[in-house]
């Protein structure tokens, strides 16, 4: 695989900066993660480091040279991070309110897929025009949607901090997922925060990142988006790849994903597997009792999860 990779944070005009930001390689993909701790809990900061910590040890972690299934790896490593959040805020002293957002892309062989929960959102960019962006799980990306606020309009909107979804806190997230996307050569995916996009536009990001190396056009833009929010600048944070290979010979792997997951979803489609493996294994053994309290179920999800990890 032939690609450029970018990372950048800045604390704005803020005391601290509760964004993280991640990307960890391996010779047949790549993973790109950016959590956006809520400052309106105080384990924020928390929240998003666990995050970035989760996600990329699982995936430094695979044993398989090739995921199969991608869009089960970015969703069940959500959850995973969401109890692994809710776990670390519980045994703090004082425990802690820890939320954060989190928008995570895995590149894999020329394809691409992504994940979130929250407002931290990625772009797909191509010939400088944008193809895609993920939707934000907040009451003014609905606004947007039924057209009574555009898309300049949400920056400034004093509802913009609002947000229906995050990793953390009571209840297991409902995560979206993209459809698996080819990519082309020249082709810019961008993971951001939200102080990013509220103080740019989006034809002000695509400027920025069409400069001739990622590295230059991801700090003028963090530059440009400090300058034009001033004192009031949120965190900033991106992770942005620049594909450079040319589009794979092999088919896609899967048909398009599920727009939304939730976490009964998943729980039930680990189950699944974990019973069909079982039941060829041992073909008289009973299938296991999916009931149970939610410890058992995070041990049967961790146990999934294994799967991809190194033996010991």
């Amino acid at each position: 695989m032939k690609y450029r990779v970018a990372q950048l944070s800045s604390t704005g005009g803020r005391s601290a900066n509760e964004d993280r930001v991640g990307i960890a390689e391996r010779h047949n993909a790549v993973l790109l993660v950016v959590a956006d701790g809520l400052g309106g809990h105080t384990g924020g900061e928390l929240a998003a480091q666990t995050v970035v910590e989760t996600v990329l040890r699982l995936f430094q972690g695979i044993k398989q040279p090739r995921l199969p299934d991608p869009f089960a790896f970015l969703a069940l490593t959500m959850l995973k991070a969401h109890h692994t959040v809710v776990a670390r805020a519980k045994a703090h002293v004082p425990p802690l309110e820890a939320r954060t957002t989190c928008v995570l892309c895995l590149v894999q062989e020329g394809f691409a897929y992504w994940g979130h929960v929250g407002d931290s959102r990625l772009y797909h960019f191509r010939g400088g025009r944008l193809l895609k962006r993920t939707e934000d799980h907040s009451t003014i990306e609905e606004l947007r949607r039924d057209g009574v606020i555009s898309e300049e309009e949400m920056a400034q909107h004093p509802r913009k901090s609002y947000l229906l979804r995050s990793l953390g806190g009571s209840g297991d997230p409902s995560i979206s997922l993209s459809e698996e996307t080819l990519l082309k050569p020249g082709d810019t995916l961008l993971l951001c925060s939200d102080g990013l996009w509220e103080a740019l536009s989006t034809d002000d990001i695509a400027r920025f990142l069409s400069s001739s190396t990622i590295d230059d056009g991801m700090e003028e833009m963090i530059s440009a988006a400090e300058k034009r929010m001033g004192d009031a600048c949120d965190n900033v944070t991106a992770a942005c790849l620049r594909w450079e290979d040319r589009p794979p010979l092999h088919p896609s792997l899967r048909a398009p994903a599920p727009a939304q997951v939730d976490a009964k979803l998943l729980w039930q489609g680990a189950a699944a597997t974990k019973v069909a493996a079982q039941r060829a294994a041992e073909p008289e053994r009973k299938p296991t009792d999916r009931r149970g309290n939610i410890e058992n179920r995070i041990n049967e999800l961790e146990e999934y999860l294994r799967k991809f990890e190194p033996k010991s």
